[in-house]
């Protein structure tokens, strides 16, 4: 059964990861796709989505639900309004669209941007990340393990693997590099395994 979106954020809320990871994959590509045909610009879609599951991270309770347990209204309205801070702090005219049409305007023709959706799913990341994950020293698999996987503390892991904090810090430093090092050129790029690189690395130090 699926989890709704205010059982999601309660588990974020206590540094449940997997719920974290749930939430992402479940709102991503529209989130992207709704920020995007509004600014025609890549750049300005991540940062702005970025910002927002940084929000989610730090801010849980800021999230709106409604009564079905749903935040999806609430992320496109954020988004709306941070689209049109965009405009107004760049001093560009703003065709303004209704967050109702919202479902039916996610049509991208970026030929790119279809490419990404069609070959970097989230899913195919993970098992890619986790393939390079098990060729990593073992004392670097058990960090990540601990850290990324079963969502432990930085002391609690570095309790159970008799390490320093600062070594499990740099232990897990070490294992994202090597994950970004190691993925094929192809999905080096994938705007998704960027964003989420950069989400498990704020992780880090959560």
């Amino acid at each position: 059964m699926n989890q709704t979106d205010h059982t999601l954020l309660r588990k974020i809320k206590t540094g449940d990861r997997p719920a974290f990871m749930i939430l992402y994959e479940r709102y991503w590509n529209d989130l992207y796709r709704f920020v995007f045909v509004r600014t025609k610009d890549k750049e300005v879609a991540e940062e702005l989505l970025q910002n927002l599951w940084i929000r989610i991270l730090e801010n849980t309770e800021s999230i709106q639900t409604d009564e079905n347990e749903n935040a999806k209204g609430y992320l496109f309205r954020h988004l709306h309004y941070r689209v049109i801070d965009y405009f107004n702090s760049h001093k560009k005219e703003l065709s303004t669209v209704s967050i109702d049409e919202s479902e039916n305007s996610l049509e991208i023709t970026d030929t790119e941007y279809s490419e990404i959706l069609e070959e970097n799913e989230i899913s195919t990341l993970f098992a890619m990340i986790d393939e390079v994950v098990s060729r990593l020293p073992m004392t670097e698999q058990k960090v990540y393990d601990m850290r990324i996987r079963k969502n432990k503390s930085v002391d609690e892991t570095a309790e159970a693997l008799g390490l320093s904090n600062k070594t499990v810090s740099n232990k897990l430093s070490k294992a994202i590099g090597e994950i970004r090092d190691q993925l094929s050129p192809e999905y080096q790029s994938s705007k998704k395994f960027i964003s989420i690189m950069i989400l498990m690395e704020v992780l880090t130090v959560c």
